[in-house]
């Protein structure tokens, strides 16, 4: 009985302490001891904060700040080593919440034309996913790892400072709905991969999402939209933007080959949510075309 009170006792303040944690760091930690649980983590506090806006993506979009940073009303549900899909395909069946906006970084789609279950996939449609999104304490973004990595991770890239959010890349372009027809036969991997993101996005239109199709800042010059993913923006009548085409050369900057560090991360961050509030402004949504 001693044992059992002792062990009650010991669980309840490494609770508590985990607690007292979490609200000192704004209520999520951003990164994790391996970049599975970095994020399941992430896609947690995003199903759980309900945001007016999600982003949808890889570990180029896990550098985005979101509402952990202070940015209401937008949830990051990047996932390292991933893409959109896995999240897009669980939101259509429920098992993720949706948003009113649903933003899909196109960097990674590719990734997606492999058929194959990925270990995300299989984590969202676990009990401990489910119960961590309901529960803080449980969650990915609580272990106790997770404290001292993030604190590297925001070592290595810097603050997401809400000044450069306010100045973003001064781009002055804005989603549109594309109407180009290329002309170009796609392979059947494309080919399947579009007709089934086409179904997804207008099942979740008819819901009331409205949803951006994103190419994000890449490092690499060459790295330029394919033609199936403008078909697939397309097909979808969703709103296509390439903001790295309207980028200034030089004006982004990176940790890598491939991530933006946090100045860049909070301006893509910042044009994506001026993007949204001009779109509703003009009252210019995809089913009125």
């Amino acid at each position: 009985m001693r044992f059992l009170i002792l062990f009650a006792f010991t669980i309840a303040a490494c609770f508590g302490l985990q607690s007292l944690a979490l609200r000192m760091v704004g209520g999520r930690t951003v990164k994790s001891e391996s970049n599975f649980f970095s994020s399941v983590g992430r896609i947690q506090a995003g199903a759980a904060a309900r945001p007016k806006i999600m982003v949808l993506g890889s570990s180029i979009t896990g550098r985005l700040p979101d509402t952990a940073q202070g940015f209401r009303g937008i949830s990051n549900m990047g996932c390292d080593g991933g893409n959109a899909i896995d999240a897009l395909r669980a939101i259509d069946q429920g098992i993720l919440p949706s948003a009113p906006w649903l933003v899909i970084e196109a960097n990674t789609l590719h990734l997606s034309l492999v058929e194959e279950t990925t270990e995300i996939a299989s984590a969202l449609r676990s009990p401990w996913f489910k119960l961590g999104i309901k529960y803080p304490l449980v969650s990915s973004y609580a272990r106790p790892t997770a404290f001292f990595y993030s604190k590297l991770l925001a070592n290595k890239i810097g603050t997401f400072d809400p000044q450069e959010a306010a100045r973003g890349f001064e781009t002055h372009t804005l989603p549109v709905i594309t109407n180009s027809e290329s002309g170009q036969i796609h392979g059947p991997a494309e080919t399947k991969l579009i007709v089934e993101v086409s179904g997804i996005i207008k099942r979740l239109q008819n819901k009331g999402s409205k949803c951006i199709f994103v190419w994000l800042p890449p490092a690499r010059a060459e790295n330029t939209p394919p033609e199936w993913i403008l078909t697939l923006a397309k097909s979808c009548h969703s709103y296509w933007w390439d903001l790295a085409a309207h980028i200034p050369t030089g004006s982004v900057k990176f940790t890598d080959r491939v991530h933006m560090d946090a100045t860049s991360a909070t301006r893509a961050t910042g044009d994506l949510l001026r993007a949204v509030q001009q779109l509703e402004a003009d009252s210019i949504l995809p089913n009125q075309f």
